[in-house]
């Protein structure tokens, strides 16, 4: 029996809006799992429909073709996991180099999570397939990403610890040296031992927070 018989419904027969919205969901989460199992070639809108037990109609009514769905997919399954894990970190006053060591750490278990660096790959190889769709998902998810850890900065900034005068470049550069070489090395394959990446971060952060370090006033 597939899960449509199990479909909630209000008067008159129609999904009531939570079950419409536990119904797209469900799809979502059936698509990413088929795109990262076979690859995004692989995957017809139809198998997604047939597997998340919904009409194609269903699909088609919210999305224009599969490249959305993928865009759709990735965001609903691995945006809303990077907000979850890092919505929850508050800065404190314990210095800007123990908290973004923290924060570093928060970033790595997301992006070496063996389905994060999945989906990464998999990103990557069908972007050049859509790049429209590619660079609108970069852009939307570009500010959701910053904004969960813009307010650590500012904390900072604000106390005249770092300097923070272009706040995107900043947040962006700060994730490259967190998280640049160990997530290309995952890509590959490859893994640092518990230790050498602990290392990495820790020289990571501490140039970081030097190079952000305020300007002395001339005397």
């Amino acid at each position: 029996m597939t899960e449509i018989a199990e479909f909630k419904r209000g008067a008159g027969g129609r999904p009531t809006r939570a079950e419409a919205q536990r119904r797209l969901g469900n799809m979502l989460e059936t698509a990413m799992r088929l795109f990262l199992e076979r690859g995004y070639e692989a995957v017809s809108v139809e198998e997604i429909a047939k597997q998340a037990g919904v009409a194609k109609r269903f699909i088609y009514a919210r999305y224009e073709d599969k490249s959305e769905v993928f865009g759709a997919a990735i965001e609903h399954t691995f945006m809303g996991k990077f907000e979850g894990v890092l919505r929850g970190f508050e800065p404190s006053w314990r210095g800007p180099e123990v908290d973004l060591y923290e924060l570093g750490q928060k970033l790595l278990e997301i992006a070496l999570q063996p389905e994060s660096v999945a989906l990464h790959r998999l990103f990557i190889s069908s972007a050049p397939l859509f790049p429209a769709l590619a660079r609108r998902f970069v852009e939307r998810n570009r500010e959701r990403a910053l904004r969960e850890v813009e307010h650590v900065f500012k904390f900072y900034a604000d106390r005249g610890e770092i300097a923070f005068p272009q706040p995107q470049l900043v947040i962006e550069q700060f994730f490259i040296s967190v998280v640049g070489i160990p997530q290309r090395l995952a890509l590959l394959g490859l893994r640092e031992s518990p230790e050498e990446r602990e290392r990495r971060l820790r020289v990571a952060v501490r140039l970081f927070v030097r190079g952000c370090a305020p300007s002395k006033p001339e005397a």
